[in-house]
């Protein structure tokens, strides 16, 4: 997947030395300036085009790290990424979501030897302040390492039994996965296509995955409680980015869509009636006034060591010291997004979308 890069050269070169580079030094040195590169956009470029610039530069580091650690011979192995990076919805301090499909003729030594190599891989990652998924999602994992069989068995058991064996989770994976390197003939969107499919058979799956879109998993402090307890932090991804992230995955599943990105699944879902088009056009601008709050928030990473591991960026933000307008606002979109999954609840309970 192809983004449209910023128009600063720079950002554009490193992707091609990050494509080039010959040992973890000259890699490190790539993600350096594109950083750099980077820290210089942020001013002057669509918070958008920075996402999915970022996202493929993050893409393009994994690959270059798995082609160095796997060496001549990659093997039966395919590398895939999930979740913001592959979207294209990636911000600064984002961690990567990987996963690996082996061939079902790789024996149980091949796949040991796989797994410590996918170790290597996310350790050079690391160095090159790229971190690996906080909550898990990782191909140096067995769960996250399967032959082509075991995912294609796991998708399908996944979307039929979705409570069990964190099916909604892996689902949502699934749907979010695309292809980054490696020497297995399998197309980009080879474990996306399946599950759409999967989750076009199986309803109690889109059910459960609406349930948890709607879930009010954070909120922002009122301002009375603001005033009385002081207590002004909010988790702005779990209260506003996740949810519409979510129903859009929903939404998109449920229409058929093997899209990616966020706005792009609400416009598919809007175009087969999943969800309302007034509905759609409110969680477009919400979500794109969210990227640009989250890049302006977020900026700041660029300018810190990229080899600092000890203090992942997070969404955390103190209202107090938010700007009034700029706190108006997120109030506003908190607003929106939540009461868009309270008619979404309420429909879903009249079986609307069965």
């Amino acid at each position: 997947m192809s983004s449209e890069l910023p128009s600063d050269r720079g950002i554009a070169a490193t992707i091609g030395e990050l494509d080039a580079a010959s040992d973890e030094e000259v890699l490190r040195a790539g993600m350096d300036r594109a950083r750099a590169a980077f820290g210089v956009e942020v001013t002057r470029t669509p918070a958008l085009t920075l996402a999915a610039a970022w996202s493929e530069v993050l893409r393009h580091g994994v690959a270059a790290a798995v082609r160095l650690c796997a060496g001549v011979d990659p093997s039966d192995w395919a590398w895939f990424v999930s979740g913001s990076v592959a979207r294209g919805e990636a911000a600064p301090g984002s961690d990567v979501e990987t996963m690996i499909v082996l061939s079902d003729s790789v024996d149980d030594a091949g796949k040991a030897d796989l797994l410590a190599r996918a170790a290597e891989v996310h350790a050079t990652l690391e160095l090159c302040g790229i971190r690996g998924d906080a909550n898990g999602v990782l191909a140096s994992r067995p769960r996250f390492c399967r032959r082509l069989g075991s995912w294609a068995e796991g998708i399908d058991r996944w979307a039929s039994q979705p409570g069990a064996d964190r099916g909604v989770v892996m689902t949502g994976l699934m749907a979010d996965s695309t292809g980054g390197w490696g020497a297995m003939d399998l197309a980009e969107d080879e474990l996306r296509v399946a599950t759409v499919a999967a989750a076009r058979r199986n309803y109690p799956v889109r059910q459960a995955m609406l349930q948890d879109a709607t879930a009010i998993r954070a909120t922002l402090p009122s301002r009375l409680r603001m005033f009385a307890t002081h207590a002004d932090a909010v988790d702005v991804k779990l209260a506003a980015i996740d949810p519409v992230v979510k129903i859009a995955r929903w939404s998109g599943l449920s229409a058929g869509s093997d899209h990616l990105s966020t706005l792009q699944r609400l416009d598919d879902a809007a175009a087969a009636n999943v969800l309302d088009a007034e509905d759609v056009s409110i969680l477009h601008d919400c979500f794109t006034w969210l990227v640009r709050f989250r890049w302006r928030v977020r900026a700041g990473a660029f300018a810190d060591s990229p080899y600092d591991t000890r203090s992942p960026v997070n969404d955390v933000v103190s209202l107090s010291a938010t700007a009034p307008q700029e706190r108006a606002m997120l109030r506003s979109v908190v607003r929106e997004v939540t009461g868009i999954s309270r008619k979404l609840t309420y429909l879903a309970s009249t079986s609307a979308f069965r």
